[in-house]
């Protein structure tokens, strides 16, 4: 896909402190979310077809991603916050991995992609799967993510 000046520009977040990067992806990773879209959205680290595709891109550098936040790194050697949980027999990552991708992904883009925070924090949940604590994740993202959006 050839590089675009169009592109909705990210949300402005503050990073203060320490917060580490736990994850990084070297491909695309694709989701069927199921929405339908009048319009796809196409962004330099994420796209939305119309079918409800949902792509996290890894351009040339990699996406990065600090899994389910808060996260700190103490001192460099721990990193201390919120569990990504263990790691999913089925997936051979934590179970929380590609639901704090995407949720991660949608959410810097929360100002301008065409779907509502609601909807993005529904999705969360259902990529959780069966992640035992998954409502209390939920509930933190529903309450708690997202701050600083108008109208979302």
């Amino acid at each position: 896909m050839t590089p675009s000046n169009n592109w909705p520009s990210p949300r402005e977040i503050q990073r203060n402190g320490n917060h580490p990067y736990k994850f990084k992806i070297t491909e695309d990773y694709h989701w069927e979310s199921g929405w339908i879209l009048s319009e796809p959205f196409d962004s330099r680290w994420l796209s939305i077809s119309t079918s409800g595709t949902i792509t996290v891109k890894a351009n040339d550098s990699g996406y990065a991603w600090d899994g389910c936040t808060p996260k700190w790194s103490l001192l460099n050697l721990w990193v201390i916050g919120t569990p990504d949980g263990h790691i999913n027999h089925r997936t051979m990552k934590p179970y929380t991995y590609y639901a704090s991708l995407v949720h991660d992904a949608l959410y810097q883009y929360l100002d301008t992609v065409p779907v509502s925070k609601q909807v993005i924090d529904q999705l969360f949940l259902t990529m959780l799967g069966d992640f035992k604590p998954r409502l209390v994740y939920y509930l933190a993202v529903r309450l708690l993510g997202g701050r600083g959006v108008v109208g979302r």
